[in-house]
């Protein structure tokens, strides 16, 4: 580890795809300094051109008051030693592979200052699988974003079982202070919370569609305008605590019985086979053309956009009348 002091505002990127040029949009927009690197150059190119496009577009959806400013804090690093000399704090955002994630957090423990901490964006490779060999492992854990982080704020901060407390402690408090939605998990779990849950409802989804009982497009209308317009701002424990004039205790005592019998007959684990994929790919591509992925990919982003925009307005008005409520009838009794 190296002995350089930390820069309190500097966030060091590294590997800069999708995942990781979007985190340095999340940590500029909140006015940390970014230095970014990759071993490809094309990727920093691209990466750069991206980035434009994300402030000009947060700027658009009024998001962001000055995209100029939060440009000119993120800089590209000709080593990853420079990247890391005087970071407080490390993103890494590379491929999915179990060996290069074992050798750069080894390279990056090397280099980067003591007290630093530094962070993978796996998406299920769990810490404990690539962080038992390195020195300092106690400042190295898991912050797993949903892509893109700049545009869904939801963060997984999952500690490796040595993974220091005052190491989680330092990663929530930097989400929060940027603008994200940290968790944190007690201990780890293969695939984390996010895509524990989206894959076992993407493999009931494949299993319904497999078995004949529905197409994809109906599993999408499903979600979009069935549950997804609660999950938007509500969770599943409280729409079931809403669903019931006795709170979530009357909906399960309720539905005990048909919950049960329903459970038994899904297929979280339905194999995606070769001739399923082809299929449902098909019918994804029958809607969307390959090539168009890109336009519908701003398509999505700028939906997500239009709709924080109006969850935050929302927050801010349901702060308002808590405050008024306060301040009509006294704080409340805890």
């Amino acid at each position: 580890m190296s002995g350089e002091a930390t820069n309190p505002d500097t966030v060091a990127c590294i590997g800069v795809g999708n995942v990781g040029r979007s985190w340095a949009v999340v940590f500029a927009r909140a006015g940390r300094r970014v230095l970014l690197w990759d071993p490809a150059p094309a990727a920093l190119a691209a990466a750069t051109a991206a980035i434009e496009v994300s402030f000009a577009d947060l700027h658009a959806a009024g998001l962001l008051d000055d995209p100029g400013a939060s440009r000119r804090l993120i800089g590209v690093a000709p080593s990853l030693e420079a990247a890391l000399e005087s970071a407080e704090y490390v993103q890494e955002s590379a491929i999915e592979v179990l060996s290069v994630k074992q050798a750069l957090f080894a390279r990056m423990d090397a280099l980067a200052p003591a007290d630093a901490v530094i962070a993978s964006s796996t998406s299920a490779i769990p810490g404990s699988a690539f962080l038992a060999d390195i020195p300092g492992r106690a400042r190295c854990l898991v912050a797993h974003p949903v892509n893109p982080p700049h545009l869904i704020p939801l963060v997984e901060i999952c500690p490796a079982p040595w993974t220091a407390p005052e190491s989680v402690a330092r990663t929530r408090a930097l989400m929060e202070a940027v603008g994200q939605a940290p968790v944190v998990l007690e201990k780890e779990a293969p695939g984390f919370l996010l895509n524990r849950l989206q894959w076992a409802l993407l493999g009931e989804a494949m299993h319904l569609v497999g078995e004949g009982y529905c197409t994809a497009e109906d599993v999408d209308r499903v979600l979009t305008q069935g549950l997804a317009l609660r999950w938007a701002f509500i969770g599943p424990f409280e729409v079931g605590h809403l669903n019931a004039a006795a709170g979530l205790a009357g909906y399960f005592g309720g539905l005990a019985e048909a919950m049960s019998r329903v459970q038994g007959s899904l297929r979280t684990d339905y194999p995606p086979n070769e001739d399923l994929v082809a299929k449902l790919h098909a019918e994804m591509a029958a809607r969307h053309p390959v090539e168009t992925l890109p336009s519908r990919q701003a398509w999505r982003d700028r939906r997500i956009m239009g709709l924080r925009r109006h969850l935050d307005d929302a927050a801010r008005q349901d702060g308002q009348v808590r405050r008024d409520r306060t301040q009509r009838h006294g704080r409340p009794r805890p």
